[in-house]
């Protein structure tokens, strides 16, 4: 494994985009977002999104130009992704809730029809930074089905995601953040190893028999199904957070749910909700409990000797202070990818030393 320049993979990112017809705005905003993600350790959401996105604009599910239309109601609002990359919408809908809260103390935006938003949490961490308390449902209209209900290998949702963010107003060096799939593990996980020959963790998949997909390249081909959120013990739990997560993120998304075995994926559906906590209390009130609550939480003995307690966000916190300073990490089979979406449009000079 080799590691990477942060702004030497977001240049060579921004080039690519802007190579699949992106323009330049948009393609700033689009690398930017994804090397956040690779900052953090959610390298799931980050550039080994590349190819995926220029297959996407290849086959027409994704239109590097477009952009986002808004709908208006006052403190609701509802964007119509219209197939542009997810990072502009997301970046939209979150002027939007913070503009809203800031007026109403509260915002709520719909999202339909969006291309991939990324990862949440980083809309989540934008929202939370403006003094907000946040909270998302994310769902993928009805396709990308990859979750199979507890007790069967079918797939029948997608990774659907729910996210929420608290501000600490400086009690932390972080805000409190919570984003996670509603699956064992998000779909990028495979992703990552697509190519590799890593066998999968066993708790992460299951078969009609019972077994585990070995590797990823299996599960790309459709071969079983990712388990829920609790795995074969307790995924009852997480097999209905993704449905509910499902109807959140159509209702007030205004778009469609899984209801086809097979259903062609038209992006992001999301329901995206920001309070002002300032309304029901003060900031100063808000940091105590942060505080308290962190102290609290901290206090818990370990049982491993080296072993912490960490908090929500800290995590994300951490690695992105590691890796500005030592650079971020790329998997072999994530280079490789890179290595040949530069050759495609012809910028294999725009890729950074380390991974040329």
């Amino acid at each position: 494994m080799r590691t990477v320049d942060p702004d030497s993979l977001e240049a060579f990112a921004q080039t690519a985009i802007e190579g699949c017809g992106a323009p330049a705005g948009t393609a700033e905003t689009v690398a930017r977002s994804l090397v956040s993600a690779d900052l953090v350790g959610h390298s799931s959401h980050g550039v080994v999104r590349l190819p995926y996105y220029a297959t996407q604009i290849d086959d027409g599910s994704l239109d590097p130009t477009a952009l986002p239309a808004v709908e208006e109601t006052g403190l609701f609002h509802q964007i119509d992704g219209g197939g542009a990359f997810g990072q502009v919408t997301g970046r939209r809908a979150v002027e939007l809730l913070t503009e809203t809260a800031a007026e109403h103390g509260v915002g709520v935006v719909g999202i339909h029809d969006s291309g991939h938003l990324g990862r949440i949490g980083e809309w989540a961490d934008q929202v939370a930074g403006e003094g907000y308390l946040f909270a998302s449902w994310v769902n993928l209209h009805g396709g990308a089905q990859r979750i199979a209900p507890h007790g069967t290998a079918d797939r029948r949702l997608g990774t659907n995601p729910i996210t929420f963010a608290v501000p600490s107003f400086g009690a932390l060096p972080f805000d409190m953040i919570y984003d996670g799939a509603t699956s064992q593990v998000a779909h990028g996980k495979i992703i990552e190893r697509d190519g590799s020959g890593e066998r999968l963790p066993t708790d992460w998949t299951i078969t009609e028999t019972g077994d585990p997909v070995e590797h990823a390249a299996d599960f790309e081909d459709q071969i079983g199904a990712l388990l829920p959120l609790g795995g074969t013990e307790t995924g009852h739990k997480g097999f209905g957070l993704a449905t509910m997560t499902e109807l959140f993120a159509a209702i007030i998304g205004g778009g469609p749910v899984a209801s086809e075995e097979e259903q062609n994926w038209a992006g992001n559906g999301a329901a995206f909700v920001a309070i002002d906590p300032t309304v029901f209390s003060t900031r100063e009130a808000v940091a105590e409990r942060v505080s308290k609550l962190s102290q609290f939480i901290r206090s818990a003995e370990p049982i491993e000797a080296d072993g912490e307690v960490l908090l929500p966000g800290e995590p994300e916190y951490r690695t992105a202070r590691d890796r500005r300073k030592a650079g971020i990490p790329i998997e072999d089979a994530v280079i490789e990818n890179l290595q040949s979406i530069a050759d495609d449009l012809d910028i294999r000079e725009f890729l950074p030393e380390t991974i040329r």
